[in-house]
């Protein structure tokens, strides 16, 4: 039994319900059948034999002459069988001939007419393949080569195309004849033959009709230019030229260069062919957050640390998928700040699996601060720098030790420098960690009341601060002042942005407490305010002396 890929698909199809297709017999593994050569004349007669579900370039040849089976079913890779193809000569003296070996999904067919001195008139190639609507990205097997001392330097090749609609061609000769009983060769109307469907031109054959809807949608095409004593993997790629749905693929493995002139061709160089399977991508080729490319991205890399807050919306993630045919979700799990992207595609990539998960880790790490911290610095008010008598003071209080939690204190806070409106307290503040030892704040917390000139306000407010590894604070906290309690974000309310820069401040004396929110706001009231207790989280509406 074949222990390679082509069992991980087969189980992989049945647990997933995989519906997607894959290549007839890919591992050779289902018997061979005696192979009779196509001819425009009805060969009825068997030449060699051919693994099932595919075609190879066996001849028949006239009478007596030119009969040869290019294929050979020997050991696999870590199987029993797979297909060694050799290029083999015919004929004698004046009428030898070499003849290239393919393997190929569609119908091998060839033409000659020969006298008693020469050999007219060679051609030959595949027409039709087989029926197919989906759209692989990648062909792969294994391989070996080996190559005789005629031609030492030919190329193997590999050649694969996805249609739809029908290509025509009249009065394509179609087999071998010897000019003595049978002048010319048989002709006949071929159908979706590989060089129309390419657009290449051909040296035999009428003119060239196709259906309305014909179209060749992608193509494949690789070269294989070194010997190989061990089984050895080959990938190539397809390249589409149109999203339309296909109707047909055909696949032409060769020990030649297919497509190049018949004097190329290298008498007993072998090209061994197994596990040939289609590849869909289940990958992406790019990822982006916020518009700026992932750091370190690798379609084979899994896991990445974004140095960012965990974005509300799926849109802040951007991606391309690598498959023609793959799709990709996004989820937001913002209870462990992790964002995954899982690319799905309708059948197994080139590790055998359907599906890949790309995992965004958000500040990987839970923020803990200490109990109490201080901050003295400069502040702006929508742009404008605004002088305080003594300085601003931030204080993030965090008294039980939490993970991820804190409070945010902005004490004192005035418009102009001078006019003290009170203290803006937001609890449940959310903190993180970056991989450099940055701490991160994020919080809001609507509706704070505040008394200005007698009259109550609501305020909404949100902040967003960064302290860095060597205790310095940047924050921008945005307010929303609305003058009308009962109706907040009115049309009335004025939004202001307010930015703190600043570093950790000793001299506050307050950095040990232990308490509550409340008391600590007490503590700092007394040291700050000779003794005048706060309201509620927010100070008394007169400005109050300092120390």
């Amino acid at each position: 039994m074949k222990k390679n890929y082509t069992l991980i698909v087969a189980a992989m199809s049945v647990a997933l319900g995989i519906s997607a297709q894959q290549l007839p017999n890919a591992g050779f593994e289902e018997g061979w059948v005696d192979c009779v050569p196509w001819t425009s004349a009805d060969n009825t007669k068997a030449q060699g034999t051919q693994p099932k579900g595919w075609f190879v370039s066996n001849t028949v040849g006239t009478g007596s002459m030119g009969q040869t089976s290019i294929a050979e079913n020997t050991s696999g890779c870590e199987s029993g069988s797979a297909v060694k193809l050799i290029n083999k000569q015919t004929g004698v003296m004046s009428l030898k001939q070499n003849v290239p070996a393919y393997l190929t999904l569609g119908t091998p067919w060839s033409t000659a007419a020969s006298t008693a001195s020469a050999i007219s008139a060679s051609d030959g190639g595949v027409f039709g393949g087989i029926e197919f609507d989906y759209q692989p990205d990648a062909l792969t097997f294994k391989y070996k080569r080996s190559r005789s001392t005629e031609k030492p330097n030919e190329l193997a090749s590999v050649n694969a195309y996805l249609w739809k609609g029908e290509y025509t061609q009249s009065d394509v000769p179609g087999n071998i004849v010897f000019a003595f009983t049978k002048p010319t060769p048989t002709t006949c109307t071929m159908v979706n033959r590989d060089r129309n469907i390419l657009g290449m031109e051909t040296a035999q054959g009428g003119t060239v009709s196709k259906s309305e809807n014909a179209q060749c949608l992608a193509t494949l095409e690789g070269k294989i230019d070194n010997e190989v004593e061990e089984w050895t993997d080959y990938k190539a790629e397809f390249k589409y030229k149109s999203s339309d749905k296909p109707e047909k693929l055909n696949i032409i493995i060769a020990s030649n260069d297919y497509f190049a002139d018949p004097s190329t061709i290298g008498k007993d160089n072998t090209l061994t062919v197994d596990s040939v399977q289609l590849v869909y991508y289940s990958r992406l080729s790019a990822l982006k957050f916020k518009g700026v490319a992932v750091d370190g991205f690798n379609e084979n890399k899994y896991e990445y640390n974004i140095d960012a807050w965990m974005p509300e919306s799926a849109d802040d993630i951007a991606y391309t998928v690598k498959g023609q045919s793959a799709t990709a979700s996004v989820a937001l799990d913002k209870a462990n700040r992790t964002a995954t992207v899982t690319v799905v595609n309708v059948d197994s990539d080139i590790d055998g699996k359907n599906t890949h998960t790309y995992t965004l880790k958000f500040y990987g790490e839970a923020g803990v601060l200490p109990a109490s911290t201080s901050y003295s610095g400069s502040i702006t008010i929508n742009g404008m720098t605004v002088e305080y008598s003594d300085g601003p003071f931030v204080h993030i209080y965090n008294g039980k030790g939490q993970e991820n939690a804190a409070e945010f204190h902005f004490y004192d806070f005035s418009l102009d420098g001078k006019t003290v409106i009170g203290s803006i307290i937001i609890d449940n503040v959310d903190v993180a960690k970056d991989n450099s030892g940055n701490t991160y704040l994020r919080g809001a917390k609507n509706g704070i009341k505040f008394r200005i000139n007698k009259n109550f306000v609501n305020v909404d407010a949100t902040v967003n601060a960064v302290v860095s590894a060597d205790k310095k604070m940047d924050a921008e906290l945005t307010l929303l002042i609305d003058p009308v309690p009962a109706a907040r974000a009115s049309a009335n309310a004025t939004e202001y942005s307010v930015k703190f820069s600043g570093e950790y401040d000793t001299t506050v004396g307050i950095d040990q407490i232990e308490q509550d929110s409340v008391d600590a706001c007490r503590s700092i009231h007394y040291k700050r305010h000779k003794g005048e207790c706060c309201r509620n989280g927010s100070w008394p509406v007169h400005t109050p002396s300092r120390q």
